[in-house]
């Protein structure tokens, strides 16, 4: 039951028209697409880990490299969403933010859907479609709703396939046709794609399936099979794929509960207590997933939300129709099983585990506000109506577009700075060419892998803790985009370029650097003499050597610059000799240039590369003075490069100097 007894007057007056219907519910997804894809780009800032992932994955299945029916990374995830958005790559093009337009589109259609599936669900309240309506608007606004629609990733199609099924179990248990018991279960097998979490709609689809059955024991039977059958069929390849690798749906959701299995019915019922405080107390403290502790709802929303519940309550005894009953039932069982991911997990409350519950929250104050509303009567009641939904909408929509993106730890939460160089090199790229300077973490990143692919012009990627890798001369603009680490190293090798500065945020300090070169520039390398060339391709620039003695058995370190004449077509290996007028090797040491980050075949014209390889010193050696050698072989063939240098040794060996060993 929803409401107190109102008179029948009234509701007459308040139902709407079916076309002012079609026209309110056309503004609401109007309001919801907007608020979902205005400078969705902007916000959220920068580009996190998983949005990455998922675009980084799809695109390999829209290129045909990859058709995973399970994505065994991290602990694995539900391929459904991958799919989804490899063809939103193959209809639009790659980018970096289609996941986030998708996402949007998915939080968006969620709002229509949650009217059809509430107008279903509540087929025998007067007053459904205004419920239904207020419920749709306020899922638009919802704050909760709009982060997760604008985030790119898989939850939120939690929300939309959790809703689709209520409607569809309730539509097809008034119409007690076939077809529709199998459409609800091919929707039920599909959302078993969709996230982790969504596994618990299984258990939700059975419980409403109950809650509406009636009728004869063998019809009931009947449509359960139907609805089983296909359910299982679209679930059978994902779950063939389980039986012979049960690992996989076992460890993700045994590495996000470990702390909670722990602690025993303890950590459960302090989850639970924590989840429902989340809807009007205390929400989730994780940036990226919520302005940091705010609940769910707004004091205006909570209100009206209570007021809901004790209408659901209260009403029961005064319209007691086994039809909204029933309709208020599944509302609650639903909510409350899509609660049930955060309650069984760590983490608790963990706003994208319960997403799942916020179309059937949504419910609950667009019942209190038209209980309400329908005491007061007349023109007072459409007016606080109106008052509470516009004030709701504003509040929320305040604190996402307003606060969020002012509460700090954004800038790691979203990994901004990395983000910033990523696009800042990607610019140069498009211009010119654009260097990307990070370390191994930075680089193996999903983010700096999806740049690369994506890139439409030149992109080089470096390690620069592995190595160097610089223009010696420009033809058009360089952007080069550093970490803090080099952003010294470069200034000091590229001087009079501009220099933008990234700082951290909140806590300021240097995180990284843009570097600008104009068309023309020539670094202080650009114009050095070189000490050798090799194959007519690459230079040997100065080597600087220990002026201090070597104690023997200690190694020593020898930077190598090399800058290009030509590209090298070829996979070459640096090798570094120490030896005498004597003995051709006394030690050496070889490997691929920067550590096998910055290989021969990704040199280009008029670029200078800085590695540094450790060279020991045998303990052995008599104290005396010993040369240093240097030169370029093939990594299959063991063939050198020729060298050509001024006073000449050897064919294929360019001396750079000597150390004198103690």
């Amino acid at each position: 039951m929803t409401v107190l007894p109102v008179p029948e007057t009234f509701q007459a007056k308040r139902r709407f028209a079916p076309d002012r219907v079609g026209w309110a519910l056309a503004g609401i997804v109007l309001m919801a697409a907007l608020v979902r894809v205005w400078h969705i780009t902007q916000l959220p800032p920068g580009y996190w880990y998983d949005e990455a992932h998922k675009s980084l994955v799809a695109l390999l299945i829209a290129r045909g490299q990859e058709f995973p029916i399970y994505v065994t990374d991290y602990q694995g995830i539900e391929a459904g969403y991958f799919w989804l958005l490899a063809a939103w790559f193959r209809i639009f093009g790659p980018s970096f933010y289609g996941t986030r337009y998708l996402a949007a589109l998915i939080g968006t259609a969620t709002v229509p859907l949650t009217y059809w599936a509430v107008v279903t669900n509540y087929q025998a309240h007067p007053q459904r479609r205004l419920i239904a309506l207020v419920a749709a608007a306020w899922l638009g606004f919802l704050l909760w709703h709009v982060l997760w629609s604008r985030l790119g990733l898989e939850n939120i199609s939690v929300s939309f396939f959790a809703i689709a099924l209520l409607g569809l179990i309730a539509l097809a248990w008034q119409r007690e046709q076939r077809r529709l018991f199998a459409a609800a279960g091919v929707v039920l097998g599909l959302s078993l794609y969709a996230s982790p979490s969504a596994r618990v709609l299984a258990l939700q689809a059975l419980v409403t399936f109950v809650i509406f059955s009636h009728g004869p024991w063998r019809q009931r039977v009947q449509f359960g099979l139907y609805f089983l059958v296909c359910a299982g069929l679209i679930f059978a390849p994902l779950g063939v794929f389980f039986i012979r690798q049960p690992q996989w749906f076992s460890d993700r959701a045994a590495f996000a509960s470990a702390a909670t299995r722990a602690g025993g019915w303890q950590a459960y019922a302090a989850n639970a207590l924590k989840t429902l405080l989340s809807i009007i107390f205390q929400g989730d403290v994780i940036p990226r997933h919520n302005l940091s502790l705010r609940p769910v709802f707004d004091p205006i929303s909570a209100i009206c939300m209570t007021v809901g519940l004790a209408s659901m309550w209260f009403g029961r005894k005064t319209h007691n129709q086994p039809g909204q009953l029933r309709a208020h039932a599944a509302v609650l069982a639903s909510l409350g099983l899509s609660l049930l991911p955060a309650i069984l997990s760590d983490g608790a409350p963990e706003f994208g585990r319960m997403l799942g519950a916020a179309p059937f929250l949504v419910v609950l104050p667009a019942l209190g506000i038209i209980c309400a509303a329908q005491w007061l009567t007349g023109w007072p009641g459409r007016a606080l109506l109106v008052a509470v939904v516009l004030g709701a909408a504003g509040w929320n929509l305040y604190d996402y577009f307003y606060l969020y993106p002012r509460q700090p730890g954004l800038f790691d939460a979203f990994e901004l700075g990395q983000w910033t160089l990523t696009q800042g090199a990607l610019a140069g790229s498009r211009a010119n060419v654009g260097y990307l300077v990070l370390n191994e973490p930075a680089l193996i990143h999903p983010a700096t892998r999806l740049a690369g692919l994506l890139a439409a012009g030149d992109l080089r990627q470096v390690n620069g803790s592995t190595c160097l890798a610089y223009p010696a001369m420009t033809t058009g603009p360089v952007v080069l985009a550093t970490l803090a680490d080099w952003q010294a190293p470069l200034a000091q090798r590229l001087p009079g370029a501009r220099i933008e500065t990234i700082l951290h945020s909140p806590e300021v300090y240097p995180y990284g650097a843009l570097f600008f070169l104009p068309a023309g520039y020539t670094a202080p390398a650009g114009g050095e003499k070189a000490i050798a060339q090799l194959g007519g391709h690459v230079d040997l620039l100065p080597v600087s050597l220990p002026t201090a003695p070597v104690a023997a058995g200690s190694a020593f370190s020898v930077t190598l610059r090399w800058r290009v004449e030509r590209p090298l077509t070829g996979h070459y290996n640096v090798f570094v000799h120490l030896t005498d007028s004597a003995h051709p090797l006394l030690s050496g040491a070889d490997g691929e240039p920067c550590g096998g980050w910055y290989p021969t075949e990704h040199w280009h014209a008029d670029e200078v590369v800085e590695h540094t390889l450790q060279l020991m010193v045998p303990a052995n050696l008599s104290p005396g003075a010993f040369f240093v050698a240097v030169g370029l072989y093939d990594w299959q063939s063991g063939a050198r490069l020729p060298v050509v240098q001024d006073n000449q040794r050897e064919p294929d060996r360019a001396f750079v100097g000597a150390i004198e060993v103690r």
